[in-house]
């Protein structure tokens, strides 16, 4: 069984530095966004990945689901970490360097520690397993998907800000054998390589 992670694409408040993690109807995708959105659709269907789409609640990512399949089902696991007293922040005006060398002792002041997301994490991977599909696709957040490659691999929590995993980028996990398979593929940079130009891209989330 492989899980496909896709995060969500660029939205308004990412292009400003600005944390969110509430408010499930805020914050929508950018127009670069919604051409990754459209990118990573378009990637996985050209690779015959076809499957079951969960998604986080929050809007930036049921927008970059709804390209992929208008069937998507809504799971708060995959939801972003709570930013607590961070919540519509600028990272500049953060410690958040303290937190990148260590979110599992730094986490946000009254916000949701790394090991909550963790459980919820392993929760949802153990219930992917359960479900007996060849083919998952969960559209999620920063966190919750450095998270998941973080158990695969034992990378210490302590250190997931050593990982990439860009806005609209594939993720895949084999997990029957808990191999981590592509970590942050851009499919709008393959594409574009490829020779698609924006506008044929973009048609992917209009069909």
């Amino acid at each position: 069984m492989i899980l496909y992670l896709v995060r969500h694409g660029e939205a308004q408040l990412n292009a400003l530095g600005i944390l969110h993690s509430r408010n499930y109807n805020d914050n929508p995708l950018t127009d670069r966004g919604r051409l990754e959105a459209a990118a990573a659709a378009l990637l996985l269907h050209r690779m015959g990945v076809n499957g079951t789409v969960f998604t986080s609640p929050l809007l930036r990512a049921r927008q970059t689901a709804g390209c992929i399949s208008p069937n998507y089902k809504v799971d708060d696991r995959l939801r972003e970490i709570d930013m607590g007293e961070w919540e519509l922040k600028k990272i500049s005006e953060l410690p958040f360097d303290n937190y990148r060398k260590d979110p599992v002792r730094y986490y946000p002041p009254g916000g949701e520690s790394m090991d909550s997301v963790m459980s919820r994490i392993d929760d949802f991977l153990e219930f992917t397993r359960s479900i007996n599909e060849k083919v998952v696709i969960a559209v999620s957040h920063w966190h919750p998907i450095a998270t998941a490659v973080a158990l695969i691999t034992g990378l210490p929590l302590s250190n997931i800000y050593k990982l990439r995993i860009s806005t609209g980028s594939i993720t895949a996990i084999d997990l029957e054998s808990n191999d981590l398979l592509l970590l942050n593929l851009s499919p709008l940079r393959v594409l574009r390589s490829l020779g698609f130009s924006d506008s044929e891209i973009m048609m992917e989330c209009s069909k």
